[in-house]
């Protein structure tokens, strides 16, 4: 039997994947760093110490990797309803290069319905400092999260999954 909407489609589930990892491109960036304020710049990172590759080290303060949602994912009914959805963060990491450009990749073991998904996703964007603030646009020009940097960290509160949770995501040099 054939499933028809009347209204717009929903994305599949490998598009929601795909959608949550871009996620990583325009979630906010945020430490726990409380010196790095506006109205001291001794503070703020030396913008040629931001370039770098950083990775991934936690998630949620748990080492990696780390079982990022567990769960159903869509709505009953639909096509591309899963009533068990189990996606585990393996490693992943953010590198900036100076010219403010940014490459996101990201492993990760997925479970739906019994079958198994060993994967990775990669994103590209730019970035832009301004002192210990960082504020991102993914590769499709969409507007991306700000945050800060600090001390060689950058931590990103995300959620992987529309359904999941917001948790922090620390990347280091």
């Amino acid at each position: 039997m054939t499933h028809t909407l009347l209204d717009a489609p929903r994305p599949t589930w490998r598009a929601r994947v795909q959608k949550a990892f871009a996620v990583l491109s325009i979630v906010t960036l945020a430490t726990g760093a409380a010196g790095c304020g506006s109205k001291d710049s001794s503070t703020a990172p030396n913008p040629q110490s931001i370039p770098g590759e950083y990775l991934l080290q936690t998630i949620e303060s748990k080492s990696l990797p780390v079982k990022v949602y567990d769960g159903p994912v869509g709505q009953p009914g639909d096509d591309d309803y899963y009533e068990s959805w189990a996606l585990t963060i393996k490693r992943g990491g953010i590198d900036l290069d100076d010219a403010g450009n940014y490459h996101l990749m990201m492993d990760y073991h997925l479970v739906r319905d019994g079958e198994v998904i060993d994967d990775s996703f990669d994103g590209y964007g730019t970035y832009q400092m301004n002192g210990s603030k960082i504020e991102l646009t993914r590769g499709d020009g969409q507007s991306g999260g700000g945050g800060s940097v600090r001390s060689g960290q950058v931590t990103i509160q995300m959620n992987m999954v529309a359904e999941g949770d917001v948790v922090p995501y620390v990347f280091r040099k």
